[in-house]
């Protein structure tokens, strides 16, 4: 006789089977029962096996807000033991330290404020471990999303020193002005741009939008007298209450040839001599050093007066008498 268990059999389930089995002809007796010979009892006993932790989830997807109090329980990791043996948890994976677990609880903790920006997406593994023997465990996978937080201030980026404006204004002509946000589309996807509430800044320049990240500057009049000036302006982000960033742009404008070729230096137009101006304080300088040096010679020569010349009688020489 053999038995086909229909399932496996758990100690913590069900510990003993008693199983009555009797045995009976293919055909039907003629006459009479079968009897007590015809049957038998046969008890069961199931042996327990110390078997490894079970965790409820495979896989946990956890939200933490970036910049959130470290300290903070993030989530629980929860699972049980068929033998009732306590278990141990530990973290596998995160080797920035930024993270941390119950070691019976299960709870994951924060152990320090999260940037969205440094990283918004942290992956590790939780190991269950049987009380009573390491070698039996089992692990589920957690991932992290750092929800953005509004706490980035956009900026200007780019080097625009070296660019100018022509005047009088050259129609399509403007300086492209670049920024950058840190935080992520919800309050950093469109910036924008705006002049200070000055009549005059308003009158001389102008801010066309380009995209979400770049907007041209431009001249408002016909002409500007050629010089360096300050344009103040103002970058915002899209969240409500904005972050901003005040920027003073030095902005070139000078004559243009042709070309549309700045026909002065920036340097000279912030105050550096032009050549002619040069050329004239090196001839200036030169007459000044010659001046000095003049009147260095006629004192020279009023202090060494010359000597009288010898007379014929000092010139002969004197003779010796015998």
């Amino acid at each position: 006789m053999s038995q086909i268990w229909p399932r496996v059999l758990d100690f913590e389930r069900e510990s003993e089977y008693i199983l009555v089995i009797s045995a009976q002809n293919p055909v039907a007796l003629v006459r009479g029962r079968y009897g007590p010979a015809s049957t038998a009892t046969v008890s069961i006993y199931v042996d327990d096996v110390n078997e490894g932790p079970i965790l409820s989830q495979s896989h946990y997807d956890v939200t933490v807000r970036e910049g959130e109090e470290p300290g903070r329980v993030i989530a629980t990791i929860r699972g049980y033991d068929p033998d009732s043996h306590p278990i141990r948890y530990s973290l596998q994976g995160d080797t920035k330290k930024y993270f941390s677990i119950g070691k019976y609880s299960g709870e994951l903790k924060t152990v320090q404020a999260l940037d969205r920006e440094e990283n918004s997406t942290y992956t590790m593994e939780v190991i269950a471990v049987d009380g009573r023997n390491s070698s039996l465990s089992a692990s589920t996978l957690v991932t992290v999303q750092i929800l953005d937080v509004n706490d980035n201030s956009p900026v200007l980026v780019g080097d625009y020193s070296w660019k100018y404006l022509c005047t009088p204004r050259w129609e399509d002509q403007a300086l492209v002005l670049a920024s950058r946000d840190s935080d992520g589309p919800q309050h950093g996807g469109r910036l924008n741009f705006s002049l200070r509430s000055d009549a005059t800044v308003r009158r001389n320049w102008k801010l066309t939008p380009i995209n979400d990240t770049h907007t041209n500057l431009s001249l408002n009049i016909p002409y500007l007298a050629p010089e360096v000036y300050t344009v103040p302006f103002t970058i915002s982000d899209s969240s409500s209450p904005p972050r901003s960033t005040f920027i003073n742009l030095p902005v070139t404008v000078c004559p243009c040839n042709v070309r549309g070729n700045c026909k002065m230096a920036a340097k000279q137009l912030q105050g550096m001599p032009t050549i002619q101006s040069a050329v004239g304080i090196l001839l200036g300088t030169f007459g000044v050093i010659g001046t000095i040096l003049i009147v260095v010679f006629l004192r020279l020569s009023y202090q060494n007066p010359k000597r009288p010349s010898k007379s014929n009688q000092e010139r002969i020489p004197l003779k010796m008498s015998i």
